[in-house]
């Protein structure tokens, strides 16, 4: 995260899902098997008729999704895009605000090819409609402006009381990715996507619950089988193994020689940002280290500081911790096992910064019940200042 949720139609860790067979023909919507996994129901088409009727007389549809995107929130952005563009005819304008950072999301939209505005550049007359998409007003995490009454809202995150001003509001905690709800309504129109729209969705849903082992409910598993004959595996591997700025390996450099831990929880402190989601994937990445129940990062982009949580727990409330923590002091939101926040720093000196920082993460020790654990750094040396000796049995080459 970084951050840090119908008769119309129908962060980090990516690994295909490898499912079905391409040597048949995609038949949307109909049959069984790995081609078409999981018809969508008839609610489907309930709230498909519901959201047209939600646009009315909209000239213009602008679908706007959460600051510095993410992949499902891209994909999900894309999709719903090419629903209302296809079902309803509408010009439709795609749009986020902030920036895309990270090279895999910044390769997803190369291989979309599709143009997205930035929503600080837009204006938002009456005549069109705005739809949320992997977000909800007042969220903190996006660029309505103000005053500004979302027509639709879609998302997969705890629901905020915000949303029920919204003609048409579809919230679907138990989802692990929005991208699942928008491939549902693809498929109750029978719109069948293109190979791009595909790829995008598909690595959307792999990247939101890691390779479906994260929070990932049937919908993602259905959605998967239906995208995979779609998608383009050379495409997927490009967005994968995109190239990494220098950037990233700098705050990871920085991550690995401040990181520190009480108990089973880590704390990364990690400097200044080169863009804001760099705090998800050092999430991400420390949660891989042996032994680690709990990774809190941390960094400073600009005027804010974007923190980002991660567990492998899957009775954890990571949403609700973070915003047990941060309070009033910024935004903040996710899931059980990730979520994120944003804290406003502007105004504060470095000192400030710094001690604000500290208390964070030592209110997240607190609330994880790890304070009277001694504080150590992750990575240790010996007295002669070399790392500690592997583990019996690991293969130190």
């Amino acid at each position: 995260m970084s951050g840090y949720v119908e008769p119309m139609n129908g962060p980090d860790p990516e690994q295909s899902a490898g499912t079905g067979s391409t040597e048949q023909e995609p038949d949307p919507g109909t049959g069984s098997g790995p081609m078409n996994p999981g018809k969508p129901g008839p609610d489907t088409t309930v709230r498909l008729a519901a959201m047209k009727r939600a646009l009315g007389d909209a000239e213009r549809v602008i679908v706007l999704t959460h600051d510095n995107p993410d992949p499902d929130a891209i994909a999900s952005t894309a999709g719903l895009g090419y629903l209302l563009r296809k079902a309803l005819g509408l010009p439709v304008t795609l749009a986020f605000g902030g920036i895309v950072g990270r090279a895999e999301n910044r390769a997803l939209l190369d291989e979309l090819d599709l143009p997205f505005e930035r929503a600080e550049d837009l204006e938002f007359p009456s005549t069109v409609a705005v739809a949320l998409v992997d977000t909800q007003p007042r969220a903190g995490n996006n660029s309505l402006p103000p005053g500004q009454i979302a027509t639709i809202v879609i998302d997969h995150h705890p629901v905020r009381a915000e949303s029920s001003a919204a003609a048409y509001s579809d919230v679907r905690p138990e989802y692990g990715a929005c991208a699942s709800m928008i491939v549902e309504f693809l498929r109750a129109l029978k719109l069948e996507p293109d190979r791009q729209l595909a790829t995008a969705l598909f690595y959307a849903i792999q990247s939101e619950t890691m390779d479906l082992g994260r929070e990932a409910s049937k919908a993602e598993i259905d959605a998967s089988l239906f995208l995979y004959p779609r998608s383009d595996p050379a495409a997927i591997s490009r967005i994968r193994h995109a190239r990494v700025p220098r950037a990233v390996y700098r705050s990871v450099h920085t991550g690995l020689e401040n990181a520190w831990s009480r108990g089973g929880v880590v704390c990364v402190p990690a400097g200044r940002l080169n863009y804001p989601d760099i705090v998800a994937q050092l999430a991400d990445l420390f949660m891989r280290v042996d032994g680690v129940e709990w990774v809190i990062a941390a960094g400073r982009y600009k005027d804010g500081l974007y923190i980002s949580l991660r567990t492998f727990d899957p009775g954890a409330h990571a949403g609700d911790l973070v915003r047990e923590v941060v309070g009033n002091r910024g935004s903040a939101g996710g899931h059980g096992e990730m979520a994120g926040a944003r804290i406003d720093v502007g105004r504060l000196s470095r000192d400030e910064y710094e001690v604000l920082l500290e208390s964070l993460f030592e209110e997240f020790c607190g609330q994880l019940g790890v304070s009277d654990q001694p504080r150590v750094p992750l990575i240790q040396t010996d007295t002669a200042g070399e790392l500690e000796p592997a583990p019996d049995g690991a293969d130190e080459t």
